[in-house]
C-alpha cells in the first residue's frame, strides 16, 4: 500500500492539484479583484451595512476562498464519477471564468451592441480554454499567476481604506469637556433637498404645501444663505458632525475612527444618545450600542450579500443588460433588495432596533418611526441625532404617507444615471415636471415628520427647552442637460444651496439672516449653545456668533469659492412657481401642463369624442382595479405610450374617476415614442376601483377625444408610418402615415446645424450633430435619417451644446445636440441614396447634406460588409 505523500508525488495528482489551483486564479480574477477594486474605492458600502471587521473578512474569505473552494469540491465529485468528467467540467469551469474575466475589459474596448461585447467576451473565453487544453505554456502562465488569489484580497485589506475599517481604532467619549449649559439637542440632516421647493412666490415658506417647515421658520433662525459641505452624502454628513471641511488630498473614511473629534464623542460622557446615521459610523461602538448582532446575523449577510451579488452583475453587465439591474446609488445599500424573498418590512417590530443597528434593507419609514419612539422625558440631556435619506430618491413617498412604485423604481424617468453624482436629465420637461411633483410629494412626507418631531417633543415637554437644527448634505437640480447633483453651470444654486434652520432653547419669534454660513458651522453653533469649548481646532463658525465678522466666501471641494452672492436668490423659484402655483395643498396638487384650465373638471361638463386610430399602452392596466386606502399603497404613477399616429409631443388630458387630473405632453424616453408619466395625488382616489382615461387634448381646451386601451401585444412600427417622398419636381416632402405632409426646405432660412461627424460604433452607424430653429429662438424637434426613402432611424434633438450657445449668443439653443444610430442592417442591401432630414416645432423641414466625405465613409464600409 503506498503512502498519501507518494500519491501526491504521482503525475496525475500532481496535474490534478495544479488544475485545482487554477481555479483559485481564475475565481480571483473574475469575481474576487473586480468587486475588491471598486469596493476598495468605495468603503461607504461597508459603512452603510454597518459591516463591521468579521463581515468584512467573512467576505473576503468567501470571495477569495469559498467560491474557489466550492468550484475545487465540485470537481473532486465530479472526479469521484471519473477523470473524464472531471476534465470536461474542468474545462466547462475554465470558459466561465475567463468568459466573466473577458467582460468587463471587452466593455471598456468596444463600442458597441450588448451583443457583440458578450459574443467577444465568449469568443475570448472560448479561445483562451483551447489554448489551455492544447498548451502547456498557458496552463504555466496560469500557475505562476495563482498567487494573485492571495495577493487581491491582501491589497484589499491592507492598502485601501477599507483596512481602516478591519483594524479601526479605540474611539470613546471625551471626558474631559466641560459643558456649562446642557440642554436637549436635536439635529436633524436631510438628504437632497432643494430650499427652493418650500417656497411660495414671495420667497417665503409656503404655510399651505409646507406647514410643519412653516411652523419651524416662525420660532427659528433661518439662514437663507446656507451651504452644502460637500455633494457626496457620507463626506457631507461627517463635515456637518465634526466641524471639518472635507480634504482634497487624503481620503477619510465615514467613521469614528478617522474622525475621533466629532458631536458623538464630544457630548457622549454627559448626553444619552439616540442616534440614527444613514451612511456614516461616526458614533462608536462604545456609545452607540448595535445590540445583539449575532441574533440579527441572517438578516445582515442576507442584504449584504444580495447587494453584493447586484454590484457584480453590474461590473460585468453590458450597458442594455445594466438597465435590467436594480440600479446602483450613493447609499450603497438597498439595491439588492428584490433578490430577497422577504423584505425587513415583514420582521417583526421588535427586531426593528436591531435592523438599524446592522444595516439591514429596512423602509425610510422604519427609521422615523423607530427615531421619534425614543423621545421621551429623561433626567439627563439627550441627543437625538438622525439623518435620514429623505427627500432622495427613490421617489416612493406621497405627502400622506402612502407608497407608490413606479416603473423606472429607483430612477424617475427623465434621468439617466452616469458618471459622478447624480447623473443627468435627459428626459423632456414634462417627465421633468413629473419627477419634479414626486419630490414636491416626498419633501411633504418629510414634512408631516416634522410634525410628528414637534408632537414627540412636546409630549415630552422638550420643544421649548431643545436646540433644533434642520439641515441637508446638498441640494438636488431638476434642469434638463444638467446633473442631478454635481456641480455645473447652471444648476450651483441647485446644489450648493441647503435649509438650515436653528431653534434655540425657548426661541419664540423667528427671523431670516442673509449671512453666508455652511454646514460646518453645525457642530460650533451646538457647542456655542451648550457652552462647551471645543478642544481641537475646526473650521466653521458659530452661527450664533453675531460679533465676528462673517465670512464673505468658502471653500467647497471640487468647486472652489462661493460666495454670498453666488448662493443669493431663488433662482428656479420662477420656474416652479409657473409649473406648480403656490399655496395649494399636496394631497391635490399637480403641475398645470399645457391646458391647466382642464383640471378639476368633471368629465361630464366637457365635449368628448373618440378615436379610431389611437391607443394607449399601459403596462399594469388593472393597477387601479382595487384600491384600499388604508393600507398604505397607491397606484399614484401612470405611465405609458401613446400608438397609432407618427405626431409627437400630443397633448393629452387623464382623468381618474370622472374627474381630469393631469395634463401633460408625450415625448420619447427609453426608446418609446409618444411616452407619458403622471403622478396622481392622493384625493384622486376612492376606495375599490378606480377607473381612468386617457384623452388627446383638442385645439380647443374643452375637446377631447377618447383614446382606448391596447390589446396586450399591440406595437408601434414608427418605421412604416414615415416616409420621404420625392416628386419630379425633385421637391421632397415627409409623409407622416397619411395625418399630415411637410415641405422639404422650406425652412431653410431659419433651420441651422451642422452634420459634426460620422463614425461606426459596432454595428450601427452614429451620425452626430445639431440643429435648431433660429427664428423661433429653440433647438430642432427631431433627426430622421432615409435610405431610398424608407425611414432608417430616428432621434430627438436633446444634447447638450455649449458651443452652439456661445457661437450664436442664446441660451436657448443649449439642447440643440443629437446623435442618432443607425444599425447597418437597415441599411441593406447597398442604399442608392441617404438623407438626414431634421424638423422643428413649426412643421419646418430642411435636409441636413452629408459631406462627399461623410457618404463615401458609409458607402466603403458597407462594401466591406457586403463583401
Amino acid at each position: 500500500m503506498t503512502t498519501s505523500s507518494d500519491e501526491l508525488n504521482k503525475p496525475g495528482i500532481r496535474m490534478v492539484l495544479v488544475e485545482l489551483l487554477h481555479l483559485f486564479a481564475l475565481v480571483g480574477f473574475a469575481i474576487a479583484q473586480p468587486l475588491y477594486d471598486l469596493l476598495g474605492q468605495n468603503p461607504e458600502f461597508f459603512v452603510s451595512h454597518k459591516a463591521g471587521p468579521e463581515l468584512i473578512i467573512g467576505m473576503v474569505f468567501v470571495l477569495s476562498v469559498g467560491m474557489a473552494l466550492g468550484l475545487v469540491m465540485l470537481e473532486i465529485a465530479a472526479w469521484l464519477v471519473g477523470e473524464h468528467v472531471r476534465k470536461s467540467l474542468h474545462l466547462v469551469l475554465v470558459f466561465g471564468l475567463s468568459f466573466l474575466t473577458a467582460l468587463p475589459p471587452v466593455q471598456r474596448l468596444v463600442d458597441g451592441s450588448d451583443l457583440l461585447i458578450v459574443g467577444g467576451a465568449l469568443l475570448i473565453g472560448f479561445l483562451f480554454s483551447v489554448f489551455y487544453v492544447r498548451w502547456q505554456a498557458v496552463r504555466l502562465f496560469l500557475t505562476v499567476l495563482s498567487p494573485a488569489a492571495v495577493a487581491f484580497p491582501l491589497w484589499f485589506l491592507l492598502f485601501t481604506p477599507v483596512g481602516r475599517l478591519v483594524m479601526p481604532d479605540a474611539i470613546e467619549a471625551q471626558a474631559d469637556i466641560e459643558i456649562n449649559n446642557p440642554v436637549p439637542v436635536v439635529l436633524i440632516v436631510l438628504d437632497e433637498f432643494n430650499i427652493t421647493a418650500l417656497l411660495d412666490a414671495e420667497g417665503l415658506i409656503d404655510p399651505v404645501r409646507f406647514p410643519n417647515f412653516a411652523a419651524l421658520a416662525s420660532q427659528s433662525q433661518w439662514y437663507t444663505n446656507a451651504a452644502a459641505t460637500y455633494v457626496e452624502t457620507a463626506v457631507a454628513v461627517s463635515a456637518i458632525l465634526t466641524g471639518r471641511k472635507p480634504r482634497g488630498d487624503v481620503r477619510l473614511n465615514p467613521t469614528a475612527t478617522d474622525h475621533p473629534q466629532n458631536l458623538f464623542t464630544m457630548l457622549g460622557d454627559r448626553y444619552a444618545l439616540n442616534v440614527v446615521e444613514s451612511v456614516t459610523r461616526l458614533c462608536p461602538h462604545t456609545l452607540c450600542k448595535e445590540g445583539d448582532a449575532a441574533a440579527g446575523s441572517f438578516l445582515r449577510y442576507k442584504s449584504f450579500f444580495a447587494d453584493l451579488a447586484v454590484i457584480f452583475l453590474h461590473i460585468i453587465a453590458p450597458s442594455q443588460l445594466g438597465k435590467q439591474l436594480p440600479p446602483l446609488h450613493a447609499q450603497w445599500t438597498g439595491f439588492g433588495e428584490k433578490l430577497l424573498k422577504k423584505g425587513i418590512l415583514e420582521q417583526k417590530e421588535s427586531s426593528i432596533h436591531l435592523d438599524l443597528a446592522t444595516g439591514g434593507n429596512i423602509s425610510r419609514e422604519t427609521y422615523l418611526t423607530s427615531f421619534l419612539s425614543q423621545i421621551k422625558e429623561t433626567k439627563s440631556p439627550v441627543l437625538h441625532f438622525l439623518h435620514v435619506v429623505l427627500p432622495h430618491t427613490k421617489y416612493e413617498y406621497l405627502e400622506s404617507g402612502h407608497q407608490y412604485v413606479s416603473k423606472s423604481g429607483h430612477l424617475p424617468a427623465g434621468w439617466i444615471d452616469g458618471p459622478g453624482w447624480g447623473g443627468r436629465w435627459i428626459g423632456k420637461e414634462p417627465l421633468i415636471l413629473t419627477a419634479y411633483h414626486q419630490y414636491l410629494q416626498q419633501i411633504g412626507y418629510v414634512d408631516q415628520f416634522l410634525g410628528k418631531l414637534r408632537s414627540s417633543l412636546e409630549r415630552a415637554d422638550l420643544f421649548d427647552k431643545t436646540l433644533i437644527i434642520v439641515t441637508a448634505d446638498h441640494g438636488v437640480s431638476f434642469q434638463r442637460g444638467l446633473s442631478m447633483r454635481e456641480v455645473q453651470k447652471g444648476n450651483a444654486s441647485d446644489i450648493l444651496k441647503v435649509p438650515m434652520f436653528v431653534k434655540l432653547p425657548g426661541q419664540q419669534e423667528g427671523s431670516i439672516h442673509e449671512r453666508l454660513v455652511s454646514g460646518i458651522d453645525v457642530l460650533p453653533t451646538i457647542a456655542d449653545v451648550l457652552g462647551l469649548k471645543i478642544p481641537r481646532y475646526i473650521d466653521g463658525f458659530s452661527m450664533l456668533d453675531n460679533e465676528a465678522q462673517p465670512r464673505d466666501k468658502i471653500d467647497f471641494l471640487g468647486v472652489g469659492k462661493i460666495t454670498a452672492q453666488d448662493l443669493e436668490g431663488f433662482p428656479r423659484l420662477m420656474w416652479q412657481v409657473d409649473h406648480f402655483g403656490e399655496h395649494t395643498p399636496l394631497d391635490r396638487l399637480v403641475p398645470k401642463g399645457p391646458a391647466p384650465n382642464l383640471i378639476g373638471r368633471e368629465l361630464g361638463d366637457l365635449d368628448i369624442g373618440h378615436s379610431t386610430s389611437l391607443q394607449y399602452i399601459n403596462e399594469n392596466p388593472h393597477q387601479l382595479g382595487q384600491v384600499n386606502l388604508e393600507n398604505g399603497f397607491l397606484p399614484a404613477i401612470f405611465s405609458g405610450q401613446i400608438i397609432g399616429t407618427s405626431r409627437r409631443n400630443l397633448p393629452i388630458a387623464i382623468s381618474l374617476n370622472g374627474r381630469v387630473w393631469a395634463t401633460t405632453r408625450t415625448s420619447l424616453w427609453d426608446g418609446m415614442r409618444n411616452y407619458f408619466s403622471v403622478l396622481f395625488p392622493t384625493s384622486a382616489f376612492q376606495s375599490g376601483k378606480n377607473k381612468v382615461r386617457v384623452f388627446l387634448i383638442g385645439d380647443h381646451d374643452t375637446t377631447l377625444t377618447s383614446i382606448p386601451l391596447a390589446k396586450q401585444g399591440v406595437l408601434n412600427d414608427e418605421r412604416t408610418m414615415i416616409r420621404l417622398h420625392q416628386e419630379a419636381s425633385g421637391q421632397l416632402r415627409l409623409v407622416f402615415s397619411g395625418e399630415r405632409e411637410i415641405l422639404v426646405d422650406v425652412g431653410e432660412k431659419h433651420l441651422v446645424g451642422n452634420l459634426d461627424r460620422v463614425l461606426l460604433s459596432g454595428e450601427s452607424f452614429v451620425v452626430e450633430g445639431w440643429a435648431a430653429d433660429l427664428e423661433k429662438n429653440q433647438p430642432a424637434e427631431e433627426v430622421f435619417i432615409f435610405a431610398d426613402g424608407k425611414l432608417t432611424a430616428s432621434a430627438e434633438v436633446g444634447i447638450s451644446r455649449h458651443d452652439v450657445v456661445e457661437a450664436h449668443q442664446r441660451k436657448a439653443l443649449f439642447h440643440s445636440g443629437f446623435r442618432i444610430k443607425v444599425p447597418m442592417k437597415f441599411l441593406n442591401p447597398y442604399p442608392r441614396d441617404i438623407k438626414l432630414i431634421v424638423i422643428s416645432l413649426g412643421d419646418r423641414a430642411w435636409e441636413f447634406p452629408l459631406s462627399p466625405q461623410q457618404m463615401h465613409f458609409i458607402r466603403s464600409t458597407l462594401e466591406k460588409e457586403i463583401q
